[in-house]
């Protein structure tokens, strides 16, 4: 039997998850229903979950596959209804999927309604926008103190799990006890001079450095992926070029939201974070829709979804466009759930946008 493939508490989906369950082909089995962030009413998570294979499992056996190994394809996906401390730790959404040989599961920052599908492939678009993040950003509250990182949008901002980054500079790895502090005042000619003062004094550079690069790493590995979400920083503004010398997530930002967070809640960090992101988010999405407005004039950009399908089985999509429309858990799997899988084997981009010109609920621009 697979072993399902579990994470963190809002899971990353990358480039290589959506090609996989892109490429797959069935019976395939995928799953999506809402979940809660703890509480008494989690306790409906494993009975509504159950339900739900049940009628899956029932689809597959209709659909001519044999009642054991329509067992067994599902057997991986139940073993979360007996996994109390997993739906203490969910998010808003879950999406699961299963075919013969895959078993994953995915905890979501979005909703999503309760609704299964029985096909040959999986429905992948509708994990493209949380794959992707578009209209979505990133706050990275660092201080000393604390570390916390949020997704937010306009209207909701969440705080998720840092993975492996250190939760404070005591936190930092090889740092057992404070190092003798250093306090640095500008000597002759403007060069920085350094002076020991012992424990609880400023902390000197070394471990910080060593702290901003443990938060890096952490930070850039669970942003690994597809995403082009901006990430705001709030700290005081000395510490933005130190963490821009250590992270490789391209999409920092440069302004900040300027002064010590910690005490700062999510929603005040986003009311601050909104201003310097709206201005960047919007020019992503018009370039993206000016690109493939100008290219259905050039013979390179493509709305017909079936021509899409084929130009991305053979390796030809630059960047796939899909509207809200049709990244939607309620429809059947298809083509384009096959495109999104094809276009990320072939290292095209992907963007979710709320609408196209024409009227047109998918999009792609062709490298030839």
């Amino acid at each position: 039997m697979t072993s399902i493939q579990r994470t963190r508490n809002i899971d990353p989906i990358t480039v290589a998850d959506l090609e996989s369950l892109g490429t797959a082909s069935g019976p395939a089995v995928s799953v999506f229903m809402p979940t809660h962030r703890g509480g008494p009413v989690t306790r409906e998570g494993p009975l509504r979950l159950r339900s739900l294979l049940d009628r899956a499992q029932a689809e597959l056996v209709a659909q001519g596959v044999p009642t054991g190994d329509a067992v067994e394809l599902v057997a991986p996906l139940r073993e979360l209804g007996n996994r109390d401390p997993f739906w203490q730790h969910t998010a808003d959404g879950l999406a699961l999927y299963a075919a013969p040989g895959i078993a994953r599961a995915f905890r979501l920052g979005t909703e999503v309604p309760e609704q299964f599908h029985v096909s040959g492939s999986f429905a992948v678009r509708p994990l493209v926008p949380a794959a992707i993040g578009d209209g979505e950003f990133l706050i990275l509250a660092l201080s000393q103190n604390s570390v916390r990182l949020f997704e937010a949008t306009r209207g909701s901002v969440h705080e998720r799990d840092i993975g492996r980054a250190p939760g404070s500079l005591d936190d930092a790895e090889g740092r057992t006890e404070r190092e003798p502090q250093l306090q640095h005042q500008a000597a002759a000619g403007g060069t920085a001079a350094f002076h020991g003062h012992g424990a609880g004094g400023e902390v000197d550079r070394v471990m910080l450095q060593k702290f901003f690069r443990q938060v890096a790493a952490g930070i850039d590995e669970l942003l690994a992926g597809p995403g082009r979400r901006p990430l705001v920083l709030a700290s005081v503004a000395e510490h933005h070029p130190m963490l821009r010398d250590e992270l490789t997530y391209p999409h920092l930002l440069d302004e900040v939201v300027a002064g010590n967070p910690d005490h700062a809640s999510g929603a005040e960090l986003q009311d601050k974070a909104w201003p310097i992101v709206q201005p960047v988010l919007s020019a992503d999405a018009a370039a993206a829709t000016e690109r493939f407005g100008e290219a259905l004039g050039t013979g390179l950009g493509l709305s017909d979804p079936a021509q899409i399908v084929t130009a991305a089985s053979e390796g030809r999509v630059d960047t796939l466009l899909l509207t809200a429309t049709v990244c939607r858990p309620e429809d059947q799997p298809g083509g384009l759930d096959g495109a999104v899988g094809h276009t990320c084997a072939t290292s095209g981009r992907l963007v979710v946008l709320e609408a196209l010109p024409h009227g047109n609920a998918v999009g792609a621009i062709l490298r030839y």
